[in-house]
């Protein structure tokens, strides 16, 4: 080959092994570009693999979950226990979705206004008739339950009994009593429904008793009590709440949850009335007796067992004592007695009958020494009562505890039910006895009325959310309602959960230290089947990509490996053809 000819054909070598470089620093580029594409979906699989959303946990034991949501915690169901779990932001204002702040926009009028309420008693009631009206009418709220207004709820307010249904503790059975007796005398209920029954049942009246619909005052004579130390002496007896005279009706809560005592002067024979007493458990046999007592007023009953008239000649203490005792059974029984109840269950109600039926006699006395009639023996008598299942006497003045008593009838009937199992007893003196409701754990099972328990529910929950705007205020956030933006505002803590605190008010806390721990960050399963089928096509593209990156990779080694071998030779030959050349002519 000749000189020129090797030298054109040296061009062509070097240019097409730069080519080649070139290419091939190109194909190691997008080899890296690759590289940094596979990293980068990796880390968002991996992220979306360590990704989180907020879910409400109904029971906290992590099992059934549901997807958190604005409408989850603000409307009254199963899932939150129909007990509503508001959020806030920093200044405590109560975040409201466009549908809850229309039913709050407009009741300025009745002092409600962003900043909270600051009207009257009677403004709020009709704030809140507003609110239930405006939340009915944007769809919110039941129109076809009596949803009722509670002021104390969530304030302070014990609330029902939500835990076991119709099984309650001590607390939550006291919150029942009050929450249907309440709604009884409100009108709430319905006259012939179940829960207005046992109403009446759980409440002891002197006097002007309303039966039933309420049209037939004069059920039984009229009696007065005491309202004074001076109405004791002159009319015989006088009942005390925590130690001031009243002679208003009270149930069977307050009982269970005050002192109320029965201050009686001088001695009194109550034989006639224990025996009659006695005798409807003796009749108990063939229940007709029984019977009358349950479904009859005391005048009723008692008259029907010694003539026509002996109620009214009873004396004022006497007739007080008969209305407690029947009102207790009647309210114990419709209570606590199982609907398919047992004899066995029937002999434990006839035991604790007979028990406070005993302690009621006169004959065992904790006599407290003194004289006489007096004020201050009638303030000793009725504190020391107190310390007693029994009558106490100060001077002249006789005191009994009828809410010892009820504790004693529970302890036994109760007890006895359960075939005394349990260490309860009850002695005469109080610090000896061991009553059933000392136990805040111990669990009733409640006859409860099934058809309007979802009223009580929604009655509580929309109470919670209005008395906590009259207090903290309120604003409009219309973007709560969207998942994304409500799961990162409450674990950013733009957002805190307001919920129910030991004291039954309501606080802000982060949505890890709400009670009872409902709320939790759970993996995305949705998010990561996304990620993963993301991963999987692109990794795909990328390898399918890489793979013929690798192919180009080795033809341009090859064909560089080839013109680097071909472009030395040529280089040879060149330089072989210069020095051939200068050596001819230098001869």
């Amino acid at each position: 080959m000749g000189l020129a000819a090797s030298q054109a054909r040296f061009l062509a070598i070097t240019s097409r092994k730069a080519s080649c470089e070139f290419q091939s620093m190109q194909v190691a580029q997008q080899q890296l570009s690759l590289s940094r594409d596979m990293e980068k979906i990796s880390q968002e699989y991996q992220d979306a693999i360590n990704q989180t959303q907020l879910v409400w946990d109904p029971d906290g034991n992590g099992t059934d979950l549901y997807n958190l949501s604005y409408s989850l915690m603000m409307s009254p169901s199963e899932l939150n226990n129909y007990e509503p779990f508001m959020l806030g932001r920093r200044d405590g204002k109560i975040a409201l979705n466009s549908s809850m702040a229309a039913a709050v926009k407009g009741l300025e009028q009745y002092g409600l206004t962003e900043d909270g309420f600051s009207g009257t008693s009677e403004q709020k009631l009709q704030a809140y008739a507003a609110f239930i009206g405006n939340l009915r009418n944007e769809k919110v709220a039941s129109s076809s339950s009596v949803i009722s207004y509670i002021p104390d709820a969530g304030l302070g307010g014990e609330l029902y009994g939500r835990e076991y249904g119709g099984a309650m503790t001590i607390t939550s059975l006291i919150s029942y009593i009050d929450i249907i007796t309440s709604g009884a005398a409100s009108g709430a209920y319905p006259v012939d429904s179940d829960y207005y029954k046992q109403a009446e049942d759980l409440t002891f009246a002197w006097g002007s008793y309303t039966k039933g619909t309420g049209t037939n005052p004069d059920v039984w004579t009229e009696f007065d009590l005491g309202e004074n130390w001076s109405g004791v002496k002159d009319k015989g007896a006088a009942i005390l709440i925590n130690g001031n005279y009243n002679n208003d009706a009270f149930n069977l809560a307050d009982l269970l949850n005050e002192d109320i005592t029965l201050l009686v002067k001088d001695s009194k024979n109550y034989n006639t009335l224990l025996d009659s007493l006695r005798t409807v458990l003796k009749n108990s046999s063939d229940n007709s007796a029984f019977d009358t007592l349950i479904n009859n007023d005391p005048k009723t009953w008692y008259d029907a067992l010694n003539g026509s008239g002996s109620f009214d000649a009873l004396d004022v203490s006497s007739k007080t004592l008969l209305t407690y005792v029947d009102t207790l059974a009647k309210g114990m029984f419709s209570l606590l007695m199982p609907k398919d109840y047992t004899s066995t269950d029937l002999n434990a109600f006839y035991m604790a009958m007979d028990d406070i039926i005993s302690r009621l006699s006169m004959d065992k006395v904790n006599d407290l020494g003194g004289k006489g009639l007096s004020e201050s023996n009638g303030k000793n008598a009725v504190q020391e009562a107190e310390n007693y299942n029994t009558w106490v006497k100060k001077g002249n003045t006789y005191a009994l505890s009828l809410s010892n008593l009820t504790e004693a009838f529970m302890t036994n009937f109760v007890n006895g039910m359960d075939s005394y199992t349990g260490s309860y007893g009850v002695f005469d003196k109080v610090k000896d006895t061991y009553y059933i409701t000392d136990n805040p754990g111990y669990i009733y099972e409640v006859n409860s009325g099934e058809e309007i328990d979802k009223d009580y529910y929604e009655s509580e929950f929309y109470s919670i959310i209005f008395n906590t705007i009259c207090q903290n205020g309120w604003y409009e956030n219309e973007y709560v309602d969207d998942k994304d933006y409500l799961d990162n505002a409450i674990k950013t803590g733009q957002l805190f959960v307001v919920s129910r605190g030991s004291d039954n008010y309501y606080y802000q806390e982060r949505y890890i230290n709400i009670n009872g721990g409902h709320i939790m960050e759970n993996t995305d399963s949705d998010a990561i089947a996304r990620a993963e089928r993301e991963y999987t096509i692109k990794k795909s593209k990328i390898n399918t990509k890489e793979e013929q990156l690798e192919i180009e990779t080795k033809q341009l080694d090859a064909e560089i490996a080839s013109l680097t071998a071909e472009y030395d030779t040529v280089k040879n030959l060149i330089s072989k053809n210069i020095e051939k050349t200068f050596s001819l002519f230098n001869e």
